[in-house]
């Protein structure tokens, strides 16, 4: 009886993996805009797939142009570039920084600052694609657990429907599948907050950016 108990548990389990595996992907949502890009089926994230940062939506100076491609020619904007990037170095911090690097930079101050933008806008765009690429791996490996875990599942019923069914062989793939759907959604709950790096980039680089339009003023 114990025995028939638990394969109507891991039966359970089973079914109840559909939520689950649900949440492996974007949920449904409204009909997206237009010219929104398609979504990605490997996509984790309930925001919708962006590769890259658009500049016209983060800055409202003066046009970059070459600073672009050419900020690393000022060594000192590049320098400062580099280390008001990283994250770790907080918002408040960095805008400091650039207002004492404007005050330092006298009358080179519009090259200065817009080399330094161009730096910023390079780093950042190229640290949020790495981001963006990691969380495309991490969905496409969930997506090849949850293909397993269904496999498991159907071995599963398959198992309870033979003619004479084996309560170990029963009892196993329920453990098993228990035990998979476990890892799959502990995997889904420590992606949650990943998912919302990419626009924390967008932020500081906003932030970073807006303060050095305000100098050029």
């Amino acid at each position: 009886m114990r025995a028939h108990t638990c394969w109507r548990c891991r039966l359970a389990t089973g079914i109840g993996l559909v939520a689950l595996l649900t949440a492996a992907g974007p949920p449904p949502q409204n009909a997206p805009p237009e010219n929104a890009p398609p979504l990605d089926s490997n996509w984790p994230c309930q925001q919708i797939k962006i590769d890259h940062m658009s500049l016209a939506t983060m800055w409202g100076g003066p046009p970059l142009g070459k600073y672009l491609d050419d900020w690393q020619q000022n060594p000192k904007a590049a320098a400062l570039a580099r280390r008001i990037a990283q994250r770790r170095v907080p918002v408040a911090e960095a805008q400091a920084e650039i207002t004492e690097f404007a005050k330092a930079a006298g009358e080179d101050k519009k090259d200065a600052l817009l080399a330094l933008v161009g730096g910023l806008f390079s780093l950042l765009d190229q640290e949020r694609f790495a981001v963006i690429q990691g969380l495309d791996r991490f969905g496409e490996r969930q997506k090849s657990y949850a293909a397993d875990i269904r496999g498991e599942i159907t071995a599963l019923h398959n198992a309870q429907d033979a003619a004479e069914p084996d309560p170990q062989k029963v009892q196993k793939l329920g453990e098993q599948i228990h035990w998979d759907t476990q890892v799959f959604a502990d995997r889904n709950s420590m992606i949650s907050y990943a998912c919302y790096v990419p626009d924390e980039i967008e932020h500081r680089l906003f932030a970073l950016a807006g303060t050095a339009s305000n100098l050029l003023e």
